[in-house]
C-alpha cells in the first residue's frame, strides 16, 4: 500500500468546489431575469476558449506523429469528433479506455458541462426544502452508482457517479449561506478541527493497508474531507489550512489551475517523446527531474495562458450580467 493510493481522489476537491462556486452563485441570483443567459454564457467564455485551444494543440501534435503506436493517440473508441461534444467521458466509460492520453484530462470537462445542464434546472425550479432533499438523495446514491458501474473507468467518469462531489458543493453553498449554520459551526469550531484530524487518521490506516476502503466508497469519504476542511478554511481564519490557503503562491496556484490541468499532459508527453524518446513515467531519479521541470514549466505556460487568454475571455463574459 501507499500513501498515495488515494490521491486521485483530489479530483473530488474539484468536483466539490465547483459546486459550492457555481451552486452559490445561482442560489443568490435565483430570481434574475438573466438566469440561464448569464450562467450559460459566462461558462462558454470560460471553458470553451481554452479548450478549444488544446485540442488545436492536440491536433497539431497527432498531425506531426508524435506518440503514434501509444496510448498517446487517436483510435476508434474515442475518435477526435467525441472530444467537440463534451461526451468524451461517456464513451470512456462506455469503452473503458481512457482515449487519446494527450487528451486525457479532459474527460472532468464532459461531467462539468452535464453537470451545468442538471445545476441551472435544480436549482432554478426548486424550493429549497425540495432542492435540499435531491441534494441529499443524489449524495447518498453517488456511491450506489458507482458500485453498479459498467467499467471501471464509468465508476469515475460517469456524472452521476459524481454526485456526492457535484452535489456535496452545493450543500455547501446552502450551509454556506445560512447565518444560523455559520454560527453554529463557529460556535463549535474546535470540534470540527478534531473532526477533521480524526477522519485524517483513518484515511492514514487505510492508505498504509491496515484497513480496506472499497473503491466506490473512497470518493464519498474524502468528499467529505475535502468538505469539513473547505468549511473551516471559510469560516476560521486562524486554522493552518487558512493559513496554507492564503499563501501567495497558492493563491497564484489557484487562478491557474485550468490551464495546468488541461495541458500538464501535453508538456509532460513532448518532454519525454521528445527529449529522452520515450513514454513518460518515472523509472530513475533522471526521469524524476524531468517531470519536476515538467511541472515548473507548465506553471508558466498556465500563468501565460491566464494572463493572455483565460482573464481577457472571463473579462468578455462578465459582461453578461445577472
Amino acid at each position: 500500500k501507499s500513501l498515495t493510493q488515494f490521491f486521485y481522489t483530489s479530483i473530488d476537491m474539484f468536483f466539490l468546489l465547483s459546486g459550492f462556486l457555481l451552486g452559490g452563485i445561482l442560489l443568490k441570483n435565483k430570481h434574475s431575469p438573466n438566469f440561464f443567459k448569464t450562467f450559460y454564457m459566462r461558462r462558454v467564455y470560460r471553458i470553451v476558449p481554452l479548450y478549444f485551444l488544446l485540442l488545436f494543440v492536440v491536433a497539431m501534435i497527432c498531425f506531426v506523429g508524435i506518440g503514434k503506436g501509444t496510448d498517446w493517440w487517436f483510435h476508434k473508441e474515442l475518435p477526435f469528433w467525441i472530444y467537440f461534444t463534451f461526451l468524451q467521458n461517456i464513451f470512456i466509460g462506455i469503452t473503458n479506455s481512457l482515449g487519446n492520453a494527450w487528451l486525457s484530462p479532459s474527460w472532468s470537462l464532459g461531467v462539468e458541462e452535464q453537470f451545468y445542464l442538471i445545476i441551472s434546472f435544480l436549482i432554478y425550479f426548486s424550493s429549497k426544502r425540495a432542492l435540499i432533499f435531491l441534494l441529499t438523495a443524489g449524495i447518498i446514491a453517488a456511491p450506489i452508482f458507482r458500485y453498479h458501474a459498467p467499467t471501471v473507468f464509468a465508476l469515475s467518469t460517469f456524472t452521476y457517479c459524481r454526485f456526492d462531489a457535484l452535489f456535496g458543493g452545493i450543500l455547501l453553498a446552502i450551509v454556506y449561506q445560512d447565518a444560523v449554520w455559520v454560527s453554529l459551526i463557529k460556535k463549535h469550531i474546535g470540534k470540527l478541527q478534531l473532526f477533521i484530524l480524526g477522519l485524517f487518521a483513518i484515511s492514514f490506516l487505510f492508505s498504509v493497508g491496515k484497513w480496506h476502503m472499497a473503491l466506490y466508497l473512497a470518493n464519498s469519504w474524502f468528499t467529505i474531507i475535502y468538505a469539513a476542511v473547505i468549511l473551516l478554511v471559510l469560516i476560521d481564519s486562524q486554522n493552518v489550512f487558512h493559513r496554507i490557503a492564503s499563501q501567495h503562491f497558492f493563491v497564484k496556484l489557484g487562478l491557474y489551475s485550468f490551464s495546468i490541468y488541461l495541458f500538464h499532459e501535453i508538456i509532460l508527453g513532448l518532454f519525454f517523446f521528445l527529449i529522452p524518446g520515450k513514454l513518460p513515467q518515472i523509472h530513475s531519479i533522471g526521469d524524476a527531474l524531468m517531470v519536476a521541470l515538467c511541472a515548473i514549466l507548465t506553471y508558466y505556460v498556465a500563468r501565460f495562458l491566464y494572463l493572455h487568454l483565460e482573464k481577457r475571455f472571463m473579462a468578455m463574459g462578465h459582461k453578461y450580467n445577472y
